[in-house]
């Protein structure tokens, strides 16, 4: 049978193929984002000093995120941490940490989480909701965590931050551990309370820009 004048059965097969596959997953490195990466870590006190409880920054964060818009429960990725970048804002507090009885930074010099999974995802207008698993690396000690999450997809928004081209990919989320999961719970001064707020802040940037989704249903979910 000869095909109408006009008509491509092959390229009509390819666009098929195209709708029906998921969209790749891209990489997004949080290094060239710089200072709009962010990880807080808050501690109570006693009371004795700072009674509104002292706040820590790293703000040197390292790492990047495999992400599919179209797949989002299977991201993966990497999240690093030099423990002595940690800043409190108390020279004694920035000293301490350091030191073998907090993070013992000169024997284990990163703190690292290595993201597994992302569990119930969901979109939410702009935002996905999900619960990151993976794995926390510190002090030698590895443990499976999992925090609650919100993620935001800014498409060919790179450019606007610097110059480049490529995609955001901004995360969101907090948890709270304690000093004896992370291994301190023996070592850390008693003023201290035993749980630990961890707030993270990250932005990854891809070195390209996603394709639009193929699908009327997918665009609806389009962040």
């Amino acid at each position: 049978m000869i095909a109408p004048y006009g008509f491509n059965p092959t390229c009509i097969l390819l666009s098929a193929m195209s709708v029906a596959l998921p969209l790749q997953a891209m990489k997004f490195e949080l290094g060239p984002m710089g200072s709009l990466n962010r990880i807080e870590v808050q501690l109570r006190t006693n009371g004795v000093f700072a009674t509104e409880g002292i706040r820590g920054i790293f703000s040197k964060v390292d790492g990047n995120i495999d992400f599919s818009v179209s797949q989002p429960a299977h991201a993966t990725g990497k999240v690093s941490l030099d423990p002595r970048n940690l800043r409190f804002g108390y020279h004694r507090v920035d000293t301490d940490a350091q030191k073998k009885e907090w993070l013992n930074s000169a024997a284990n010099p990163e703190i690292s989480f290595q993201l597994l999974r992302l569990e119930d995802p969901r979109w939410t207008e702009r935002s996905l909701w999900a619960r990151a698993h993976g794995n926390l690396s510190i002090k030698g000690n590895k443990l499976a965590i999992s925090l609650p999450v919100e993620i935001r997809y800014l498409r060919a928004e790179r450019r606007k931050y610097d110059g480049r081209i490529g995609d955001l990919l901004l995360i969101k989320g907090e948890t709270v551990l304690t000093r004896e999961i992370i291994g301190l719970n023996n070592s850390m001064p008693r003023v201290i309370q035993p749980q630990i707020l961890v707030r993270l802040n990250l932005v990854g940037a891809s070195d390209r820009v996603r394709p639009l989704l193929p699908t009327p249903a997918m665009a609806g979910q389009q962040p």
